[in-house]
């Protein structure tokens, strides 16, 4: 498979998605987590949508004029092909960059099953076995403890000290990346190892 994961600013960006059903709403959800604009085309749609951020619906069947450069990307979450193989011609046309929920083959990017805790991100696909991807970032999520959260936040906290430091070098940082220290903000708490961080700095 020749995908490159990307991790895209998507805060504003307008996403079209024609399908309102099961699928156009997990992923709807992954976009409006992101802080996207979305849209949504179906003869049918979720009431679940009306809860989701920035998104607008109209209920009505999808058609050649709906493809607009206005949108930074449209899915297609329909299970109507022949709408889906229409629609996704003309992306390619206008250059819009498209995911085909019924053929990801034909689509520009997959989203995959994707797993947020604070700031960190972990997007998973397994050549379209959504269930092998949602069973690796199950297991994903069981080393985001809250020892790493806050170790997390405090590297974040202090990247700006630590990257303007003359004292230290990126191994200094890298060693704080360790089980050993997750274990002693488990005992201690994090702020002693931020003392022990601002004192080296």
């Amino acid at each position: 498979m020749q995908y490159m994961p990307l991790f895209v600013n998507m805060y504003g960006k307008k996403v079209l998605f024609i399908g309102g059903g099961k699928v156009a709403l997990r992923k709807a959800r992954q976009f409006s987590e992101a802080g996207a604009q979305i849209h949504v085309i179906a003869p049918e749609i979720k009431k679940e949508f009306e809860s989701l951020p920035n998104t607008t619906t109209e209920i009505r069947k999808a058609d050649l004029g709906d493809i607009s450069d206005k949108y930074f990307a449209v899915i297609f979450a329909s299970s109507d092909r022949e709408i889906n193989e229409k629609l996704s011609k003309i992306c390619q046309e206008k250059r819009i960059i498209s995911d085909r929920c019924d053929e990801y083959l034909k689509g520009d990017f997959v989203t995959g099953t994707i797993t947020r805790s604070g700031s960190i991100i972990n997007s998973t696909i397994s050549g379209g076995i959504p269930s092998l991807s949602r069973f690796i970032n199950q297991e994903i999520k069981k080393i985001l403890t809250p020892e790493l959260m806050k170790l997390n936040l405090l590297l974040q906290e202090l990247r700006p000290a630590l990257l303007a430091s003359k004292k230290i070098d990126s191994s200094y940082i890298n060693n704080l990346v360790s089980k050993k220290v997750l274990e002693r903000i488990k005992t201690e708490g994090i702020d002693s190892l931020k003392q022990e961080i601002m004192a080296c700095l």
